[in-house]
């Protein structure tokens, strides 16, 4: 089972927080991280701990952290090919989070913006023998594009997390190049043009008419809803004591393709993914988040048991 994700690759540093500062206040933050994040890096990460064999292709700036977060992409099992670059830095996310765990984000992409077309249509033989493509919004759209249409000329699924959203909405030309999309609520809408009345099931069904195969919409602590081949299905979240919503999505998104890259069923593959997301809001940072395969089964297994139910 091979996954490659193309796209981003940062440097997290979080900061957390007491309590949310008012505009034009200081105040001290408790605990400051600094990690390996981007959401291409952390979905390489969470499906290569969950056991996929995964390549990545990014870029990086030729600087301290460029270093750093190679090596530790390639220490976690990822085969990467990243362009080092002279002319721009790598990419960095400052991210607060608050009392409750969620989080606000500020990202300066760098040398991700340097993912282009010719970057990937450069490592075209990358994508021989790939079963899945993971891409996201955290890369210039026409790098992505360049690399759906090489996966499915390869015979992969390609799924994108349209994250962050885009500034403005994709059309159907776009949507079109992706077999499964997986945007949260909020992006679902924007990509669908549907109001915020209009219940998230059928959010899901508009927006899988334009894509390949369909799509599946995550919801936080609403769990998901999805359309893939003209079936609609939908699964709760799994209730655990958050303490860190970062990665959570792309944890979700790296263990989907973890799972749909071993053959398994859409219904199957979203369990799964759940409950890997779930494990990684337990814990701090983003990378450093991402749980392994035992223990998402084993997690699973206890709640099968009657201990807790999603």
């Amino acid at each position: 089972m091979s996954v490659l994700v193309v796209g981003s690759i940062n440097m997290d540093m979080t900061l957390y927080l007491p309590r949310w500062p008012a505009v034009g206040e200081t105040i001290r933050a408790h605990e400051t991280l600094v990690q390996l994040g981007g959401k291409g890096a952390n979905q390489a990460i969470a499906a290569a701990r969950l056991g996929a064999r995964v390549t990545m292709i990014g870029a990086l700036g030729r600087d301290g952290f460029g270093s750093r977060a190679s090596a530790e992409l390639i220490a976690q099992g990822v085969a990467l090919y990243a362009d080092s670059l002279d002319d721009m830095p790598t990419g960095i996310a400052s991210i607060d989070v608050g009392p409750d765990g969620q989080n606000i984000i500020r990202l300066s992409p760098g040398a991700n913006d340097a993912v282009t077309a010719q970057t990937v249509t450069r490592k075209a033989d990358v994508f021989a023998g790939v079963s899945v493509l993971l891409l996201q919004n955290e890369i210039p759209l026409d790098g992505s594009s360049a690399a759906a249409h090489l996966a499915r000329a390869a015979g992969a699924l390609v799924v994108m997390d349209p994250a962050p959203a885009p500034d403005t909405p994709w059309g159907p030309d776009v949507l079109s190049q992706f077999d499964i999309v997986t945007p949260n609520l909020a992006e679902a809408r924007l990509l669908s043009g549907l109001s915020d009345d209009i219940p998230p099931a059928q959010v899901a069904a508009k927006l899988a008419r334009h894509c390949g195969r369909g799509a599946i919409v995550t919801m936080g602590g609403d769990g998901v809803v999805w359309c893939i081949d003209g079936q609609s299905g939908a699964a709760p979240a799994c209730k655990v004591d958050a303490i860190d919503t970062v990665a959570a999505g792309d944890c979700f998104n790296g263990a989907l393709a973890t799972a749909l890259a071993q053959g398994a069923p859409v219904a199957d593959a979203v369990t799964y993914a759940l409950h890997a997301a779930a494990l990684a809001t337990t814990r701090r940072g983003a990378a450093a988040s991402l749980p392994a395969h035992s223990e998402v089964t084993t997690f699973i297994s206890s709640r099968a048991s009657g201990a807790k139910r999603c």
